[in-house]
């Protein structure tokens, strides 16, 4: 129950801040004159976030590379606006360990790699290929 807490929390400010959230992608500058407490808003989207993460971390552990590699994939589908970035990042990212956790217990059948290995595998696979298409 303590991580359906940490992502419904997350999920939820997400959602309900949406807009808010939305404006940020314009500047600071147009978000202020919109009407969003800028201040208010990225301390309280830094607050829910790490406590979110912790809750999530405790329950599950490290899994690596989800966060950096979800958000990216799924914001060419799902455009830049968070109503339905959010929801898309949620279901790509359980997707994304769904499959991890299949291929990690059944790759070596009478043993069970962890999830970090799979998922830090095909984060690391990510990072080069954006470095690459970058050229960083």
């Amino acid at each position: 129950w303590l991580g359906a807490l940490g992502a419904g929390t997350i999920l939820a400010y997400a959602l309900w801040n949406h807009r808010r959230l939305d404006a940020f992608l314009a500047g600071e500058n147009a978000a202020e004159s919109l009407g969003v407490p800028v201040a208010r808003m990225r301390r309280m989207t830094f607050l829910v976030a790490a406590f979110s993460t912790a809750i999530l971390v405790s329950v599950a552990g490290v899994i690596g590379f989800v966060g950096l590699m979800i958000p990216h994939l799924s914001r060419p589908l799902a455009g830049p606006l968070h109503l339905r970035l959010v929801a898309s990042c949620a279901v790509f990212g359980a997707v994304l360990l769904l499959a991890s956790d299949l291929l990690a217990r059944t790759l070596l059948p009478p043993q069970e790699l962890p999830i970090g290995i799979i998922t830090s595998s095909v984060g690391a696979f990510f990072v080069v290929t954006m470095l690459i298409r970058n050229r960083l």
